[in-house]
């Protein structure tokens, strides 16, 4: 059997979940938005910051959201709906991700990054972060009362421009996603069941989404 990047089974996301060998899907709710208004959709969407200051660019254009906050902000938009499972996929396609906006006096530009991010309260002090750089690095990340854990083994890179970010829940297994291949898979147990969905990128990081899906098992 094909290995995943870290030793694990073969692992895929499909349209009712995720699959590591022969199990049976179950039935699911889905959530999804592909941004083809002209607007942010305020029934699905609210601008939402948990570090820093707020402002910077928000918008919905051409289809994709496009986001660029302020240095030393954790500012975006999150999901209204809060979801309750633990048995899910939350999948994000990035458009665009370019570097952040150069300090004064820098001689360069810091590197920018497009973040998917499960919320498990609304301090952002417990939170679950797959990252993805301008740079075309990956980084997985578990933050409990502010206390924040890198999952990754720092190795993972994509020549990838506009990658499917995922994060898939299986009880207490998580396997982080890139185009529906695992590149992180781990164990976590006491990991809250109720999450939002939020979009950002640190600091004035420029980042952009062509849409976002979510699916959650349905209560037996």
């Amino acid at each position: 059997m094909r290995k995943c990047a870290d030793g694990a089974a073969a692992c895929r996301a499909t349209s009712s979940g995720t699959s590591c060998g022969p199990t049976e899907a179950p039935a699911v709710d889905t959530w999804k938005d592909d941004f083809d208004g002209t607007a942010l959709d305020e029934s699905k969407w609210e601008q939402f910051s948990f570090e820093g200051g707020s402002g910077g660019v928000l918008k919905v254009e051409k289809g994709q959201l496009k986001i660029r906050a302020v240095s030393l902000s954790r500012s975006g938009v999150r999901t209204k709906d809060a979801f309750t499972s633990d048995r899910y996929i939350v999948e994000a396609t990035v458009s665009k991700v370019g570097p952040a906006m150069p300090d004064p006096g820098a001689s360069g530009a810091p590197i920018g990054n497009a973040i998917l991010t499960l919320l498990f309260d609304t301090s952002g002090r417990n939170r679950m972060e797959w990252i993805f750089t301008s740079e075309g690095t990956f980084e997985a990340w578990y933050v409990s009362d502010g206390r924040g854990e890198r999952l990754d083994n720092r190795k993972l890179y994509s020549k990838e421009k506009t990658p499917v970010l995922g994060i898939v829940r299986r009880g207490d297994e998580f396997f982080f996603m890139l185009n529906g291949e695992p590149g992180v898979k781990t164990t976590m147990r006491g990991v809250p069941r109720t999450f939002h969905v939020m979009l950002y990128g640190y600091g004035s990081s420029q980042n952009e989404w062509d849409s976002v899906l979510i699916r959650t098992a349905k209560a037996e």
